[in-house]
């Protein structure tokens, strides 16, 4: 089955696109050669290890509580709250409570 993803001009819900219980799951919003765009969703206390990502991202908290580590600098997100990271941070992501966040990340590489 073919991952669903917004098309352009489409108007979605973040609370409900996707597939059933999206509320407690990560799901692609759209995906294009220049970038992506995920609903990520992480339950309290659990982490996303450190990693980095050749372009920049953003990243919108929807709802809970996450801490950031950029470098060594930790730093907390809370809904309503931005973040912005430089391709090739080395970051790592620890919830606080259950959290959503809105992830745009920009793809890097060879122009066309």
């Amino acid at each position: 089955m073919a991952i669903e993803h917004a098309t352009p001009g489409e108007v979605i819900d973040l609370k409900t696109f996707g597939p059933e219980n999206t509320d407690t799951h990560t799901v692609a919003l759209v995906k294009t050669k220049h970038f992506e765009v995920i609903r990520m969703f992480i339950r309290a206390w659990n982490t996303v290890p450190p990693h980095k990502l050749d372009g920049p991202i953003t990243v919108q908290c929807l709802r809970g509580e996450a801490r950031f580590v950029v470098g060594a600098e930790p730093q907390t997100i809370r809904a309503g709250e931005w973040l912005y990271l430089e391709g090739g941070e080395l970051h790592s992501i620890e919830a606080i409570s259950d959290c959503v966040l809105l992830v745009t990340i920009v793809f890097v590489g060879e122009s066309e």
